[in-house]
């Protein structure tokens, strides 16, 4: 049940009066004006922040709200960039939402409004399911993606890394729903603010304007929309920095999931650069048959589980998007071998970061709903959209500005990973022709039906570099697959597998590295057995990083995979 209403984000009682319009009975208040939301949101939050001028000069633009509600801001927002986009400029939006409708409810109330329906229309495409954390919505036609934090307006401020050039805040009045308005909240939204960036709202409370003062806005009494006497525009103050006017030469080593991503992530911002892979697409670990898109189950919760939960999110988004053809199946059953793991699955079926009925007991098992087998040359093509891959770098790599090195195993071939601590891991896979009448799932191995049979493995070497094919392994992936699934390793005849093998990077913790190791120099790396999941996620996080915008990445998990800690040799303070 996709829509169904789930309390991992709060509730917010939503019903339609005899108007038509919604209302939260939870706070006893309306989404937006009875007279017409649409003229209020032009008028309050998009004239109030001085759109479109504002961001005429601006090669990339953020805007951050407080209170999504139905989506109608965003919509009338990417009606108005669409239309007075300057040239490929870039929209950042992060909104905020901790009492979510369902896609439904929204559908119900933005039909109000068919002019939206271009920009409404791709908002419901993307409508979250109920559940913590950080959802993306791209919308590459506009050159625009949405953040929109599910959770409180605290954490959510918190969580972000980005700074905004203008302010909605659009949440339940002040007299209703205090917490949003208080003083400490309108600290951290001065906190993320750019200097010179416009913020608009409603309300005109003593409080808010108070606060807003405090928090370093000029706050200027405007007058208001319909039946409300006056409105509020602010300014937060400093003068903005100057933009850059040399346009970054940018290379890319490696052309495999990390390598393809950090592609993918660099085009959506308008980012030229150059793809080199001397081995061409997907010839290492990323070159298997199929992959599985499946999150790490963590039963301790908290960061790392948010993060694996927040990638898998996107990663299956995305490649839903960007590939469809290239999925092999939907939903993946991790096999329970012990009683020990099913109490574990339990525990994490219940995890908030994950929606409510992405993991469901199985008798076997837990059964990931949103988990995904792929075709992993079908998903490297779409990442890169026909970009080509030069065996070799076309100008000399020092006049780069910044290289991003995602080669896999090719990383201990580079100078800098001298100095990281990170582990490689050899792995056997082999393809049978096979009928496998099968869920893809995984144990402590794996089984991935493709179209001529089934892809089964793998084996797990630690500190081993080769990539050689040993029939020592086959027999190992056998009897692994017939422990499992004895009936589809029965009709598998040894001497008839297509076998490959790759090599890994993992770290001692078992997570990923990500950022700069020297000036101009950005690594993507540790990806281990779940790079389909990681590296969109984390591809556009180290772009984010490198070029100063806002990151789909929480903070908690950025300090996670931050390359700092697998460094053997400290930088100097």
């Amino acid at each position: 049940m996709p829509d169904a209403r789930d309390l991992r984000v709060h509730d917010p009682q939503l019903y339609f009066a005899e108007d038509g319009n919604p209302r939260s009975e939870r706070f006893g208040d309306i989404y937006y004006s009875l007279q017409d939301g649409l003229s209020e949101t032009r008028a309050v939050f998009l004239s109030g922040c001085h759109m479109p001028d504002i961001w005429a000069d601006r090669p990339a633009f953020t805007v951050a709200e407080l209170g999504f509600g139905t989506g109608l801001n965003i919509a009338a927002l990417l009606q108005m960039w669409a239309e007075h986009r300057p040239g490929n400029n870039h929209l950042h939006i992060f909104s905020i939402e901790a009492f979510l409708m369902t896609r439904d409810e929204a559908a119900r109330a933005l039909n109000a409004w068919p002019e939206l329906a271009p920009f409404s229309e791709v908002i419901l495409n993307q409508w979250p399911k109920s559940r913590h954390g950080f959802h993306i919505m791209e919308f590459p036609q506009w050159g625009a993606r949405l953040t929109l934090a599910l959770t409180d307006v605290r954490e959510a401020l918190t969580q972000w890394n980005g700074k905004a050039d203008a302010w909605f805040l659009d949440g339940f009045s002040p007299a209703l729903n205090p917490d949003m308005w208080a003083e400490d909240v309108l600290g951290l939204i001065g906190q993320r603010s750019k200097a010179g960036a416009q913020l608009a709202t409603f309300t005109v409370a003593g409080a808010v304007r108070r606060g807003l003062t405090e928090a370093g806005f000029a706050v200027s009494k405007q007058p208001g929309f319909g039946k409300k006497r006056e409105r509020l525009e602010a300014v937060f103050g400093g003068e903005a920095p100057p933009l850059p006017i040399k346009i970054p030469r940018i290379l890319v080593m490696g052309a495999g999931i990390a390598g393809c991503s950090l592609s993918c992530a660099l085009s959506s911002l308008g980012l030229d650069h150059d793809l080199c892979d001397p081995n061409g697409l997907g010839a290492q670990a990323s070159g298997n048959r199929a992959a599985l898109v499946t999150p790490r189950l963590d039963a301790g919760g908290g960061a790392v589980a948010q993060l694996y939960a927040d990638a898998h999110a996107y990663a299956t988004s995305l490649y839903r998007r960007l590939s469809p053809q290239a999925i092999l199946g939907d939903g993946v059953l991790q096999r329970a071998q012990t009683e020990r793991d099913r109490t574990r699955f339990a525990k994490v079926a219940t995890q908030p970061c994950f929606a409510g009925d992405a993991l469901q007991p199985h008798d076997d098992g837990l059964f990931m709903a949103e988990a995904l087998a792929v075709e992993p040359l079908a998903v490297l093509s779409a990442l890169i959209g026909g970009r080509m891959i030069h065996a070799a770098p076309p100008h000399d790599i020092d006049s780069y500005d910044h290289v991003f090195w995602a080669v896999g195993a090719g990383v201990w071939d580079q100078a800098f990973a001298a100095d990281l601590d990170l582990r490689p891991v050899r792995g056997q896979v082999e393809v049978a022709t096979a009928e496998a009448q099968i869920l893809a799932q995984a144990w402590g191995g794996y089984a991935i039906p493709v179209p001529e049979g089934v892809l089964f493995g793998a084996t797990h070497d630690r500190e081993d570099r080769g990539a050689d094919i040993r029939d020592t392994d086959r027999l190992k992936n056998i009897d692994t697959l017939s422990k499992a699934l004895p009936e589809l390793a029965a009709g598998i005849d040894p001497a008839h597998l297509i076998s490959r093998a790759s090599v890994r990077v993992t770290t001692r913790d078992h997570l990923p590295a990500v950022g700069t190791v020297s000036p101009g120099i950005h690594v993507l790396t540790g990806l281990g057995g779940r790079a389909f999941c990681l590296a969109p996620i984390l591809a556009q996080d180290l772009v984010a990083q490198v070029f100063d915008l806002p990151s789909p990445l929480m903070a908690s998990a950025r300090h996670l995979v931050q390359i700092e800690r697998v460094l053997t040799v400290k930088a100097p303070m």
